[in-house]
């Protein structure tokens, strides 16, 4: 009677296993590694992809799977191992070859015999439309494979087996009932099959972390040639000039984009950039006169930004705060020049081989806030100024860096002069009229971005 009772319970429980609801909805999937650079945001595009459509396994659970196996991935045995296994409908993994904007990631999918049902080229990653094209791969072929491997199909085999092991223990009384308690155990082990149903009705839904935020660093330093020209014009129609020929000029730059592997893509384009040099060796001799005076120079820029990517180059903009300064031992032609100027402009870098060769051409106006010691010799001053820059360098994968930059710099103050009779105690104080201060740069610059 007991074993009546028993074989009934479980083949009740084995017909309530095979009824309960399976939530077949959304099928269970696997997303493997992408083989090659750019592999992981190519397949955390997939994952975004698809994780409003599918039910996620973890790919440590998968990599299990293959290391007891002693199988690959990239065999149709190891994936139909990983399906079977973690009771999966689909797997999917890929590549990624080329490299920036010329990289392409191939999407595969598998149904759960671990055979290809379809695949897809798309890219490339990292960037805010190949991005787009690779989820929208990613959706296509998700749907093939729900035509043409639908996991309706795969699940109701499963449910084939789970009724028979309590029909194989009806035969169970047959034996004396003193035996009758020892053959308890073997039904027992009846439900086994059925475990192949508790992956399904346990949803694991692993939604893709969010990378952590990389900034790309680059510093360089170098030194090149800086040669600069100042004319201030005074009311008595004479002209003073300033010509330091050309100097040695140390140099350094440094661009940081502190977002730059951040998942949302409309931030990966904030810059923010540095610059500074000074002067070495750099001495003036007035003219008719045989002293040299002892001269220094050195000029600073900070600026933050946006630059806004496109398949071959990125397209910008620039605001900061600079500060050039010309210091002159005290002379009774020219005062030292200090600028303290606001500049805003475009920026735009094109790319011919991914970062390792690319051209920038900047462009900028300048508002001098303050002129220093050119206000307190030859008047208040007002006026504008502007820059331009061309830069031709690269990155290499390594991480080595370089740059050759050619650009200008033009001043244009514009004097009120002084009151009738109020000329001011200081050497070579005059009424001004205006002036220009024109400067041509060249550097060399090596460094490493990280």
């Amino acid at each position: 009677m007991s074993v009546r009772l028993l074989a009934a319970v479980l083949a009740g429980g084995s017909f309530l296993l095979s009824a309960a609801p399976v939530r077949a909805q959304q099928p269970k999937i696997v997303v493997l590694d992408f083989v090659g650079k750019g592999g992981d945001k190519a397949r955390i595009q997939v994952i975004r992809a698809l994780r409003d459509r599918a039910d996620f396994e973890t790919q440590s659970a998968a990599r299990r799977v293959l290391a007891s196996e002693g199988l690959k991935a990239s065999s149709v045995e190891g994936r139909a191992a990983i399906a079977a296994e973690l009771g999966l409908d689909y797997v999917v993994w890929g590549s990624v070859r080329g490299k920036g904007s010329a990289a392409r990631a191939k999407i595969r999918i598998a149904g759960p015999k671990g055979r290809e049902v379809g695949a897809k080229e798309a890219g490339p990653p990292g960037m805010s439309k190949g991005n787009a094209r690779i989820q929208k791969a990613a959706l296509a072929l998700l749907a093939k494979a729900l035509r043409v491997a639908p996991p309706e199909a795969r699940r109701s085999r499963k449910k084939e087996p789970v009724e028979a092991p309590p029909v194989a223990a009806a035969p169970a009384p047959a034996p004396a009932p003193v035996a009758a308690p020892a053959a308890a155990p073997a039904p027992a082990a009846a439900p086994r099959p059925t475990t192949e149903l508790e992956p399904v009705a346990i949803q694991v839904n692993v939604r893709p972390g969010t990378a952590k935020d990389a900034p790309h660093v680059m510093l360089l330093a170098g030194a090149g040639g800086r040669t600069r020209k100042i004319e201030v014009n005074i009311d008595d129609g004479s002209t003073r000039t300033y010509e330091s020929g050309v100097f040695l000029d140390i140099v350094f730059r440094l661009e940081v984009r502190p977002l730059a592997k951040h998942l949302t893509a409309g931030l990966r384009g904030i810059a923010i950039e540095a610059d500074g040099d000074f002067g070495v060796g750099l001495t003036t001799q007035p003219p008719g006169s045989t002293m040299k005076l002892d001269t220094k120079t050195w000029r600073v820029l900070g600026q933050i930004g946006y630059f806004h990517r496109f398949e071959k180059g990125e397209l910008g903009g620039l605001i900061g705060i600079g500060f050039d300064r010309l210091e002159l031992q005290t002379n009774g032609t020219l005062p030292s020049v200090d600028y303290l100027f606001l500049r805003l402009g475009p920026a735009y870098r094109h790319f011919f081989i991914d970062r390792a060769l690319y051209l920038r051409v900047d462009g900028g106006f300048r508002y001098p806030f303050s002129y220093g010691d050119l206000e307190d010799t030859f008047g208040p001053a007002k006026g504008f100024g502007f820059d331009a820059a061309l830069i031709l360098g690269g990155n290499l994968d390594v991480g080595f860096s370089y740059a050759a930059r050619l650009s200008f710099e033009y001043f244009k103050p514009q004097f009120a002069g002084f009151p009738p009779g109020m000329l001011p105690p200081v050497p070579g104080a005059a009424n001004g009229r205006d002036a220009t201060d024109f400067a041509i740069n060249f550097h060399a610059m090596v460094g490493w971005a990280f």
